[in-house]
């Protein structure tokens, strides 16, 4: 909105006000759409040790708890979009420029990028607010009995 004030005194012409105007409350609305979408989409665990990585309505990745072969706490700083599959199979997701929870798959999982192009991943590093958690979750998950274990022979 600064900007707006700003050319409001240097440009003289009250259509270009108007017309910034708008530009500028448009641009302020769609960021909180997305901090919006973002807070009531988060990444999901699941009790099967799923997990399903989410970036508000723009990406959406499931992964199924037979896909993960191990999870780790990994913070990485990627240069890059929010969406970026690297040449050798990672994808990165990153929130503020980070990444903080490394998954390797036991197979190459398919997804949809933000804008259409489709993608394989081997391995998937996205940012958690507490990654410790997440990593022990999808450990426990992946380590805890069955819960209808078969009797020996």
């Amino acid at each position: 909105m600064a900007e707006t004030v700003a050319l409001a005194l240097v440009i003289p012409w009250p259509v270009v006000h108007a017309v910034l105007l708008v530009v500028d409350v448009y641009g302020v609305l769609l960021v909180l759409a997305l901090h919006a979408a973002c807070v009531t989409r988060p990444h999901l665990i699941g009790s099967d040790g799923s997990l399903r990585i989410r970036y508000g309505g723009l990406f959406d990745l499931a992964v199924p708890a037979a896909a993960v072969a191990s999870a780790r706490v990994d913070r990485r700083y990627p240069e890059g979009r929010l969406v970026q599959l690297n040449p050798d199979g990672v994808l990165d997701l990153a929130v503020g420029s980070q990444t903080t929870v490394t998954v390797e798959l036991t197979a190459p999982i398919g997804f949809v990028r933000p804008l259409g192009k489709p993608g394989l991943a081997r391995t998937v590093r996205f940012h958690a607010d507490d990654p410790r958690a997440a990593v022990a979750a999808l450990t426990r998950a992946r380590t805890a009995p069955s819960p209808n274990p078969v009797p020996p022979a």
